[in-house]
């Protein structure tokens, strides 16, 4: 019986798994995402690299729990960019002394400011740049939040083959 379906075969150790790397990715995005996101000096293609980041630590679940398993190694990943998206200026602020209005920070985030471009940056993506305003900002977020859960639900669901 391989790895995959010894983990699949008890309800209690999924759910044991799933929670234990629920609290990883939270932990992952908050501290060591953020922390490389505030201190590293943005370069060409930077939101790509970052990209990149927020899945490698979960790399490992492909060939430990089958390729099959692909939904907890998408949903791990962009819980982790929500994370860090939406703690970026707390961290900076208790760790940085950075001075986000948190408030603003957290309007701008959810989308709440709109399209006016009163708070953007810009995506760089290497060959490609792009404004990032409020709205954009805010549907990323729902769209992620959405997407994870439904990634995570189906693999929690996914029964033994």
């Amino acid at each position: 019986m391989s790895r995959s379906k010894l983990l699949r075969a008890e309800e209690a150790n999924k759910l044991s798994l799933i929670v234990k790397l629920l609290i990883y990715s939270f932990m992952y995005g908050l501290f060591v995402i953020n922390i490389i996101d505030l201190t590293i000096i943005k370069f060409w293609g930077y939101n790509i690299f970052l990209i990149i980041l927020y899945f490698i630590p979960f790399l490992i679940i492909c060939p430990i729990f089958g390729f099959n398993d692909w939904e907890l190694f998408i949903g791990l990943g962009l819980l982790s960019s929500l994370v860090n998206d939406l703690s970026y200026a707390l961290i900076g602020n208790i760790f940085f002394h950075m001075h986000y209005n948190l408030l603003d920070w957290i309007i701008f985030q959810l989308g709440f400011y709109g399209s006016d471009g009163k708070y953007c940056w810009v995506f760089d993506g290497g060959f490609f740049k792009f404004q990032i305003t409020s709205i954009i900002m805010g549907l990323s977020i729902y769209v992620r939040a959405v997407i994870v859960y439904l990634l995570l639900y189906k693999w929690y669901k996914k029964k033994e083959t």
